[in-house]
């Protein structure tokens, strides 16, 4: 299978193990700047695909030098991609672009090649989901454990935690599942499957799970799935607050909780400043939110939550927006086209954000070439048909063995068909030096 990866697998953007080289020991001016690994020159994000998988636009700050942009995203707290629009000058940009490539602790941005782009990732999302080892001189690599994506669901439901796409090129021995959590009362069962577990009689919290896989040599690789399951006061954030669009003018399908309707209902969202009413398909939207009515479960069939003003008197988290007063609001309420701090200030930016937004809508990209940046998935079926995918790091097709159902669009019959989509997407791979 694919050269060693570290961490959560199944993201989508293999192309960005290739564009990020590894350095180490240079001295920086600036503790930020060390965070961050430059990626290969000349490409970009493809905005539509990576948003449209759960990529979140933050910002697109005014600055003039390399540094200061990926200084900007140092300080943002969700900030984990940074790309810049080459200047004129020498080190200079004429545009900045900040992102959280994260979906429920999924990788979930693709880049493109682009003449005049350059791209900066956080250490900790690289080593944690993108690094690519120097494969072993043996061919008995570890195995790769994926657990899948974490959850959010509502009290006493019903989980079901698989190991589905964990990885071994010689074979899963064993996979273990434990709670690392102290809930005495949730009830863990196994089913006929070896790597899957059904968790049952959940109440409030945040339940953390880790997943060990053991290949046939005794080789061993671990990761951990959260499962949050929401108190009232989190429901009225993830599934009574009113459908949000948001102020960037794109069209993504997503799904909210209509609390009218008492039923999960598919909406057009803009592209920016969701809030956590907002779902990537109709069955995130149903775990986190779907009752039976006003006589449903805790948590469930809750009021419609009135206007949450601004809170003053007391430093904001970085969750919460700041307005320009130093007062501090939900961030569901910035850009809703309704002012909730007392100066305007969640309303100011809103124009700007979506025509930065735009510009990176309409960079065209060859979309045949985009998806043999994605890492091959197997879906969530349990047949094994043997398909093709891309690995633009060797630049050739390799065999994946496909469930039958989902996955994506690197996926081949043949080899020669594969080759023939995806020649060339990637060319060199060339060095960079850090910021």
């Amino acid at each position: 299978m694919f050269p060693h990866l570290k961490g959560q697998h199944g993201a989508p953007v293999l192309l960005l193990l290739l564009l990020l080289v590894s350095t180490s020991g240079q001295e920086v001016g600036e503790e930020c700047l060390a965070q961050f690994k430059p990626g290969q020159e000349d490409f970009i994000l493809d905005a539509d695909e990576s948003v449209k998988d759960g990529a979140t636009f933050l910002s697109s700050p005014k600055l003039d030098r390399y540094k200061d942009c990926v200084s900007a995203c140092c300080k943002e707290p969700r900030c984990n991609v940074a790309f810049v629009e080459r200047g004129a000058e020498e080190g200079s940009v004429k545009s900045c672009f900040l992102f959280d490539c994260l979906y429920k602790k999924k990788y979930v941005c693709r880049f493109v090649r682009k003449k005049g782009y350059l791209n900066y990732i956080l250490d900790s999302v690289y080593e944690s989901y993108l690094q690519v080892d120097v494969p072993p001189n043996d061919s008995d690599r570890p195995p790769i454990a994926n657990g899948g994506q974490d959850r959010v669901v509502q009290p006493q439901d019903t989980v079901t935690l698989n190991g589905i796409k964990s990885k071994d090129d010689q074979g899963i021995e064993s996979y273990q599942w434990q709670m690392l959590t102290g809930y005495p009362y949730a009830v863990i069962e196994k089913t006929a499957f070896d790597d899957q577990i059904i968790v049952s009689n959940l109440t409030s919290g945040v339940y953390k799970f880790q997943l060990t896989v053991t290949d046939t040599s005794g080789q061993s690789d671990s990761t951990k799935v959260t499962v949050l399951v929401l108190t009232p006061e989190q429901s009225e954030h993830h599934c009574m607050a009113p459908m949000k669009i948001g102020p960037c003018r794109g069209s993504f399908p997503r799904w909210h909780y209509n609390a009218a309707s008492e039923k999960c209902e598919e909406f057009m969202f803009g592209g920016c400043r969701e809030n956590l009413n907002n779902y990537l398909n109709k069955d995130e939207c149903t775990n986190a939110c779907y009752g039976s009515g006003t006589n449903g479960k805790s948590g469930r069939g809750l009021p419609i939550p009135g206007d949450q003003g601004e809170k003053c008197g007391a430093p904001c988290t970085t969750e919460q927006f700041t307005c320009d007063n130093g007062c501090c609001l939900d961030p569901g309420l910035e850009c809703d086209s309704s002012p909730q701090c007392s100066d305007g200030s969640d309303e100011q930016k809103c124009e700007d954000l979506d025509n930065k937004f735009r510009i990176l809508l309409q960079i065209p990209v060859n979309e045949q070439k985009v998806r043999c940046t994605e890492f091959p998935d197997t879906g969530t079926c349990r047949h094994a048909l043997t398909k093709w995918y891309y690995n633009p790091v060797q630049q050739t097709c390799y065999r994946f063995n496909y469930g039958g159902c989902q996955g994506n669009e690197n996926r081949f019959d043949t080899k020669d068909s594969c080759m023939k989509v995806c020649r060339g997407v990637t060319g060199c791979v060339c060095k960079k030096e850090r910021i």
